[in-house]
């Protein structure tokens, strides 16, 4: 068990469900859909902010709406319900406008491949191009994690500073992770992730509980194609037991983490 708590912030969005409708097919940008993930084009000076909701039955996932930034269909094939929520008052939101959108990847994990939001990445960051430089001459997905793996919880720390600063609509700048080498588990995880999506690998960001950290955290689930399975990795948890001299190893137990969401 961790003798230091790992804290990590998640953002709670709680919407009123009075809505009022308005159809606009052109706000939502789906030219990426075939890629799994859609963009808004809803822009008002609202002081308070614009959401989008991604909905599929029963599962929801909310995003601060930002231009020119994509947001994964994550809950596999099937019809999604897509709205802008503009908010009103306190915690309340109203629709301003929504779709239904019909996903059929023939490949769902290629959700798990694109940069988004919460996992901002292009070939051109310094951390991409070293992820390629640390697989360059590796063959199998297992030693192509293995190396970023190890490069991130040598090189990252984690910043017990940055807590207080943090807010609710914080999102991780993994180019700012990699120059100043620390973060916390929400950075680590953009990090890994955007390393190994560049490299072709399907990785999710995962929010939720670990049973031996009493807050909030964040892993990576990868896929490794050689052998067709999904793998829990927690950079930030071995990062910290290898800084303490702890024993550690890569691949997690499933048992051990609750998840509350998947990006």
């Amino acid at each position: 068990m961790l003798k230091k708590v790992l804290v990590c912030f998640i953002m709670v969005v709680i919407f009123t469900t009075n809505f009022s409708f308005a159809e606009d097919d052109h706000i939502f940008d789906k030219s990426q859909l075939h890629k799994g993930v859609i963009s808004g084009n809803y822009h008002i000076n609202n002081i308070h902010g614009i959401k989008i909701m991604i909905q599929k039955g029963k599962d929801k996932h909310f995003y601060n709406l930002e231009k020119n930034k994509y947001y994964p269909l994550a809950f596999g094939n099937g019809e999604y319900f897509i709205a802008i929520l503009e908010s009103v008052e306190g915690k309340k939101y109203k629709v301003v406008a929504h779709e239904k959108i019909n996903l059929n990847l023939k490949d769902e994990n290629i959700v798990y491949l694109n940069s988004t939001q919460t996992i901002n990445w292009n070939n051109n960051m310094e951390s991409i191009i070293k992820a390629k430089e640390l697989t360059k001459n590796l063959k199998t997905d297992k030693e192509k994690i293995t190396a970023i793996y190890k490069y991130i919880i040598n090189n990252i720390s984690y910043d017990n500073e940055k807590i207080p600063y943090i807010n609710k609509n914080y999102v991780p700048n993994i180019e700012i992770t990699y120059e100043v080498k620390k973060g916390i588990c929400y950075d680590y995880t953009s990090l890994f992730a955007s390393m190994l999506r560049s490299i072709n690998i399907p990785t999710k960001l995962v929010k939720g509980n670990k049973n031996d950290i009493n807050t909030y955290h964040a892993w990576n689930e990868v896929y490794i194609s050689d052998t067709n399975e999904w793998i829990i990795i927690d950079t930030t948890y071995d990062a910290h037991l290898l800084k303490n001299n702890l024993s550690y190893s890569m691949i997690k137990n499933s048992n051990e983490y609750f998840s509350k969401g998947k990006y």
